[in-house]
């Protein structure tokens, strides 16, 4: 697996004269009878996610430090479950956890993190990682991690809904992340449109979408979670990996199947 690390001290001193050049990284939404809200294409205004993460990540380049943003979430006290692609290449992530409104957040600057060996950054095979923070976070009502499926337990099965959250953009032509923290709502659709639309590998992705509202992910939320109900608690299933680039409410949003990394998750974290 990819293991990175910096000297903390040398990462937070990097980042206090940060200027970023904010890019592209996205996540998933729709909606649930109320009307569409600028954030997250299509979402609403999000009620408390307390397994929620905003990522930050860094790297840099002929002496410029650049960076983007996506999403993540909180498995452990000390772990973020995100997308590898937020993780191969960057060297330091601000995790941002605690608020659904983004100036509120209570943030954390790490220097290691962990992509799965077999990650592909062409076609997004194998897209998840683990940002280890460097210190533990206090459990509350506004920070609790998100359950994950039983190893060897396949979810999420085709037109299960789910729900995802994320500060990511409201269209393509945005700039930054959303103020306020947004949600959307879709379900997950046949494998053979799904690979269709993106030629990836199932079962290791699914892909969902949302007929009714249109809600979608966009830049500035990839890595986000997609929850679902799973007897009646809420389970991570899925990691927002695929979205067009224009970012378009009508093609479905391509996710890492979370179940299917369980053991390697277990493996990596202890968790």
């Amino acid at each position: 697996a990819l293991r990175i690390q910096v000297d903390p001290a040398a990462a937070m001193q990097l980042f206090a004269g940060l200027i970023l050049l904010i890019a592209v990284i996205g996540a998933t939404a729709s909606e649930n009878g109320q009307s569409p809200n600028p954030r997250i294409v299509n979402g609403i205004n999000a009620q408390p996610t307390p397994y929620n993460a905003y990522i930050l990540y860094l790297t840099t380049i002929n002496g410029v430090q650049s960076g983007f943003f996506g999403g993540g979430s909180l498995i452990s006290d000390r772990h973020v479950l995100t997308a590898a692609q937020n993780i191969q290449g960057f060297s330091m992530w601000e995790i941002g956890l605690g608020s659904t409104v983004f100036g509120q957040l209570i943030k954390q600057v790490s220097s290691q993190a962990i992509s799965h060996p077999s990650f592909n950054s062409q076609n997004r095979a194998n897209d998840i990682g683990i940002v280890i923070l460097p210190s533990p976070v206090i459990f509350s009502a506004a920070i609790a991690p998100i359950a994950l499926p039983q190893v060897n337990r396949q979810m999420p099965m085709e037109n299960e809904e789910g729900m995802v959250v994320g500060f990511g953009f409201t269209s393509s032509s945005d700039q930054g992340q959303a103020a306020f923290l947004k949600t959307a709502y879709q379900r997950v659709i046949g494998d053979n449109r799904c690979s269709g639309t993106y030629q990836i590998q199932l079962p290791n992705h699914f892909c969902a979408e949302d007929t009714t509202h249109r809600g979608n992910v966009c830049n500035g939320d990839l890595g986000a979670g997609f929850t679902i109900q799973d007897r009646r608690i809420e389970t991570l299933a899925g990691v927002a990996s695929l979205i067009t680039a224009s970012c378009d409410s009508l093609t479905p949003t391509g996710y890492t199947r979370v179940s299917v990394y369980r053991q390697w998750i277990r493996d990596t974290t202890g968790v």
